[in-house]
């Protein structure tokens, strides 16, 4: 399975290669910064110059690249407004001044994922009509790691949930109908979630696919909706790879380890951040990089998904134990010397540089992570609805201690989603808030709002002291969905034995046992992707999944008859008596999970752990792989 899904890598070489064919010349190809990391998953500059790309630059939106009369520039960007107006502006004093032969097309525009219809009514206003050829370009799914896929789309968060804007489902539906090509048609697939069902419409639109010739490897497919489970992006997570999306930029499967800057130090308020300290092991190296693919650092293969205290304490005891391996070269004779030379030493000095750089970044998230006790208390409390009161004081508190801009923000965002936040409280935090990090920061609440992150911020209204009293309002006693959710699907280890978790023991983390899903978030929670692979993976028939599902609203299954709730899947068996066509028990004990709006190393964690727990394999796949902070951050770009 893990060759073909690397297979769309060659199937994106030969779009572009489609593209590239067509366009004739001495091509130079510029591109957008941010799309240089994603690229390297596709193909080298080497591939590039053997289809005819001359040069490869790195796009300046300040400068314009000059060209000479025989030269095509071929400029690569993402399908986003302001880039692609910017890049026009550009392009406009440029190609009017030197008025090339349009026939010729010298310039080129690939959008990547799509080309959207405006873009080019966009195209004829700024004059450029027929000296510019827009095209578009879909690398699909990008292979990070062993069962990580992603499709680096990083704005698809921000466009549904905060904009409203679903123009970039088709393109990701494209990459779905690319993954049946690939992989073959699922028996089943189940959605959470309004842009899950709407990338099922776009999917049945597109037309039927050609006859497989081989077996399908999935038995089943579970899309899901962001927003119907926050909890997994906005918890701290407790494991290793977690936590180091927490403090350092990831970059397409890579992060960056800066001894000097990362994501904490830098949303931290400045009055704060005091003098900076020496970190690692030698403050003055240069940024070094970390590829989270357990191929490519054996490492990180070893450590990903278990606890953060375990791995730190393991790595601490592999550079002891590379130590003294290397302190064998004294007591070695002449020939023995050159022998381990020849043969061992190359290995041993390439694992004790990959060692030292995760000891470098274990370093650098314990200094960073300071308050991870207490935050982990906190944010149980708050999935637990614990003392309402001391919960929002603690957040103001930590607010004005540690002053993190955006974790701020998201624990106030979980103690939302997990018990509900009155418009009185909101207002209280917006103007504190404001009044620590800027007021042009208050238009972010109304961008969480939109993403049912927070609720509206409301003007406050002034109530004379007499009148005060009798508008009180009651306490409700209101079960937000959220916690109705969690409540049937045992979400919450203090709702007892999870049917579908295992035993919740995980309680028991001194003897450093591992029974159930939530040990990626100390034990506290368990992803709700997670729990929907254990629940499909473990059912027998469709009356068990009924039992369990049934009062999910907005939970659909796919089937070749079209969409249904559990209930009447399980009706419709029972009232036609074909119980010989019930999808359940899955035949084939594979998934394929795709989160719509981003994905969490806690959530990839976990469902690794149900896929070893059941003898199964699950693959997880999204736009993007985020942080909680990440998603917070998402708010600040208007």
């Amino acid at each position: 399975m893990d060759k073909k899904l690397q297979g769309f890598q060659l199937v994106a070489q030969e779009k572009l290669c489609s593209i590239l064919g067509s366009i004739p010349g001495k091509k130079e190809l510029i591109l957008e910064p941010a799309l240089i990391k994603p690229l390297e998953h596709v193909f080298t500059a080497s591939w590039l110059k053997l289809k005819g790309i001359q040069r490869i630059y790195k796009h300046d939106a300040a400068q314009s690249l000059p060209r000479s009369s025989d030269q095509v520039h071929i400029y690569m960007i993402r399908s986003v407004l302001a880039t692609f107006q910017t890049l026009l502006k550009q392009l406009e004093s440029v190609a009017l001044e030197e008025m090339p032969d349009i026939s010729l097309k010298m310039y080129h525009i690939i959008c990547v994922p799509c080309c959207y219809s405006y873009f080019q009514t966009l195209l004829e206003q700024s004059g450029l009509w027929g000296l510019v050829q827009l095209h578009h370009f879909n690398w699909d799914f990008i292979y990070l790691d062993q069962g990580v896929l992603s499709l680096e789309l990083p704005n698809l968060f921000e466009s549904l949930y905060l904009q409203g804007n679903t123009s970039p489902l088709p393109s990701v539906a494209q990459s779905l109908r690319l993954l049946q090509m690939i992989c073959g048609q699922p028996a089943l697939i189940m959605t959470f979630g309004h842009h899950s069902a709407q990338l099922i419409q776009i999917l049945r639109a597109l037309g039927k696919l050609p006859e497989a010739t081989n077996p399908p490897e999935y038995g089943g497919w579970l899309i899901i909706d962001r927003d119907k489970d926050y909890p997994a992006s906005l918890l701290t997570p407790a494991i290793y790879a977690g936590l180091l999306l927490e403090v350092f930029d990831q970059r397409s499967g890579e992060i960056v380890v800066d001894n000097l800057k990362n994501k904490i130090s830098s949303q931290r308020l400045e009055l704060l951040q005091g003098k900076k300290p020496k970190v690692g092991p030698n403050p003055t190296s240069k940024p070094c990089c970390i590829r989270l693919n357990s191929t490519a650092d054996e490492i990180y293969g070893d450590n990903r998904y278990k606890r953060f205290a375990q791995v730190s304490s393991l790595i601490h005891a592999q550079v002891k134990a590379l130590g003294l391996e290397l302190q064998k070269l004294n007591d070695m004779q002449l020939e023995e010397m050159h022998d381990y030379v020849a043969r061992k030493l190359p290995k041993l000095t390439e694992l004790k540089t990959k060692v030292l750089r995760h000891l470098n970044a274990s370093e650098i998230v314990i200094q960073m992570m300071v308050n991870f006790r207490r935050l982990q208390t906190l944010e149980e409390d708050i999935l637990n609805n614990v003392s309402r009161k001391r919960l929002l004081a603690e957040i103001d508190e930590l607010m004005t201690t540690d002053g993190q801009r955006f974790n701020t923000l998201r624990l106030m965002c979980l103690l939302h989603h997990c018990a509900g936040v009155a418009p009185e409280e909101l207002q209280i935090f917006a103007r504190n808030y404001c009044n620590l990090f800027g007021h042009q920061n208050l238009g972010v609440f109304q961008q969480l709002s939109q993403a049912a992150l927070l609720p509206p911020l409301v003007a406050e209204k002034k109530v004379p002291a007499t009148k005060l009293l009798s508008q009180l309002p009651l306490p409700k006693f209101q079960q937000t969905e959220f916690q109705a959710n969690a409540n049937r699907l045992k979400l919450l280890t203090s709702c007892g034995d999870g049917q579908d978790g295992a035993g919740l023991s995980t309680k028991n983390q001194a003897a450093g046992m591992q029974s159930c899903p939530s040990y990626v978030f100390n034990g506290t929670y368990i992803p709700l992707v997670a729990q929907l692979c254990s629940i499909l993976l473990k059912t027998n028939n469709a009356e068990e999944l009924s039992s369990k599902l049934a009062m999910i609203e907005g939970l659909h299954l796919h089937m070749d008859g079209g969409k249904i709730t559990p209930k009447s899947y399980a009706n419709q068996i029972k009232v036609n008596g074909i119980a010989d066509q019930d999808v359940f028990p899955l035949r084939l004990r594979n998934l394929f999970v795709f989160v719509v709006g981003g994905a969490s190393y806690a959530e990839i964690a976990a469902c690794d752990f149900v896929a070893k727990l059941t003898g199964a394999q699950i693959t997880v796949a999204s736009d993007s792989l985020m942080a909680g902070s990440d998603l917070i951050a998402t708010a600040f770009t208007h």
